[in-house]
């Protein structure tokens, strides 16, 4: 039986640990007319966290940037050195961040494809060598069809997507299915779903449906999005008084994965999920880091916070993350 109680507490769990846990990628102030925001979703797709971190009046660049290094456990940036920001070298900003975080952020650099090699060379030099960078200087090219294939391959070579094959997005109430065994339908709730499985408690009377059997035509409603789907159950556990049934989803041709239109709806669902969850964890963190500058400093709420003698702005990021969580 369904115990909304503690599914509701086991989402909320999971949903702040997913917010913060896992390697994040973020494309800082990128050059959308080259590489659009649909690039997300296919980075989402193989596996990849990812976003776009964009320059606005309310939160400084600089401080996002501290916030996002000490919010999250592990993270890549890549940042377009050809934007102009006020107040920011690029050079002299990122050789700070290498300096002040080690090991702790992993920081990459992109640039419009030169047609001067000595120039490209200056600027690897600058930032591979001298600097030291280890995510690559990456000149983008000028058709954006070019540069999916080409930040795909960077993400690879990065480790990008750590130990995750596929990401997982936890469900609330509004994930529902029914499927039928033996002539009859049964209901559940899904708690979690990626590209290659779900699990999901069943409501009510539960079919005692034996391991490695393959159920067909398995109707999803995924908060509105409808799919129809072939899963094999592989594997049977008690978490929390509930029962969980874990299924692999199988295509029509019977392999391993789903088929593409519903692999679409799908990691859209996963996207939007991940997306969501972390934006508005975003939002919140630059409005309390905004609002604490106002408060403190008596200063406008987009004025920059004062840097220590290390380059660490003085964050009280424990404090800012507490008010968020």
């Amino acid at each position: 039986m369904l115990n909304v109680a503690s599914r509701r507490r086991d989402y909320l769990d999971s949903a702040l640990s997913d917010v913060r846990s896992g390697i994040k990628t973020f494309f800082v102030v990128p050059e959308l007319s080259v590489f659009p925001e649909e690039c997300l979703k296919t980075f989402c797709l193989h596996g990849y966290e990812a976003y776009y971190l964009h320059d606005d009046p309310y939160c400084p660049l600089v401080s996002k940037i501290h916030l996002i290094i000490s919010a999250f456990a592990e993270t890549i940036l890549f940042f377009n050195i050809d934007r102009r920001i006020q107040g920011i070298d690029w050079a002299a900003f990122i050789r700070k961040l290498q300096y002040t975080y080690r090991d702790k952020v992993r920081i990459g650099v992109t640039f419009q494809k030169l047609n001067n090699p000595e120039e490209t060379r200056r600027l690897e030099r600058l930032y591979l060598y001298d600097i030291g960078i280890t995510c690559g200087c990456i000149p983008i090219e000028y058709q954006k069809g070019k540069n999916l294939p080409l930040f795909l391959s960077v993400l690879a070579a990065n480790k990008a997507n750590g130990q995750r094959k596929h990401l997982r997005a936890v469900c609330s109430d509004a994930f529902r299915m029914n499927l039928g065994f033996k002539g009859r339908s049964f209901a559940c709730a899904i708690r979690d779903i990626s590209l290659s499985h779900f699990s999901c408690v069943f409501q009510g009377e539960e079919p005692e449906i034996p391991v490695m059997e393959k159920i067909q035509d398995i109707q999803m409603n995924l908060r509105g999005t409808r799919c129809t789907v072939n899963a094999v159950l592989c594997l049977k556990r008690e978490i929390g008084g509930d029962r969980i049934h874990v299924f692999v989803f199988r295509t029509q041709d019977d392999r391993d994965g789903l088929d593409y239109e519903q692999q679409e709806r799908v990691n859209a669902v996963v996207f939007n999920y991940f997306s969501g969850m972390v934006t508005e964890f975003l939002r919140k963190l630059f409005d309390a880091e905004r609002i604490r500058v106002s408060q403190s400093r008596g200063h406008p709420a987009a004025a920059a916070p004062a840097e220590s003698d290390s380059g660490v702005l003085n964050l009280d990021v424990e404090k800012l993350l507490a008010s968020v969580n």
